[in-house]
């Protein structure tokens, strides 16, 4: 098999810090652009295929729960597939939600933004290279 749950976990990690990095340094500007990126149900839609093949690459690598840390990575998979499937299904909804609770004020933006970089990226990093 060429994608190691390692390496899968450690490509996940780069991601989230590349995404929730900026958020940290300019959360205004990341909150703007959020907003319009999430008000437009075509760029919503389009963001669920590709969280959708994002998913199915999690699922391709283990989709059963099998236990111990090989568990994560289905939970993972099957998370982001269902969230896929809300952001396809109901774009309109999935903007108000992030609009009510974490596009509102800056402060929220940015807390949630280094929680998603310290949970995910330093955490699956840590996982990815001394557990698995």
């Amino acid at each position: 098999m060429f994608i190691t749950p390692s390496l899968l976990l450690i490509g996940f990690a780069i991601m989230v810090a590349a995404v929730f990095i900026p958020a940290i340094l300019n959360p205004k500007k990341w909150q703007k652009s959020a907003k319009k990126i999430m008000s437009d149900e075509t760029m919503m839609r389009n963001n669920a295929f590709m969280i959708m093949i994002f998913s199915f690459l999690f699922l391709s690598v283990h989709w059963k729960f099998n236990g111990g840390w090989f568990i994560l990575i289905p939970i993972i998979g099957w998370l982001t597939l269902v969230k896929a499937l809300v952001y396809l299904w109901f774009p309109k909804f999935v903007y108000r939600m992030a609009k009510k609770y974490y596009l509102k004020s800056e402060n929220t933006l940015t807390l949630l933004a280094f929680l998603m970089l310290l949970v995910f990226s330093i955490g699956l990093t840590y996982v990815a290279l001394y557990i698995y």
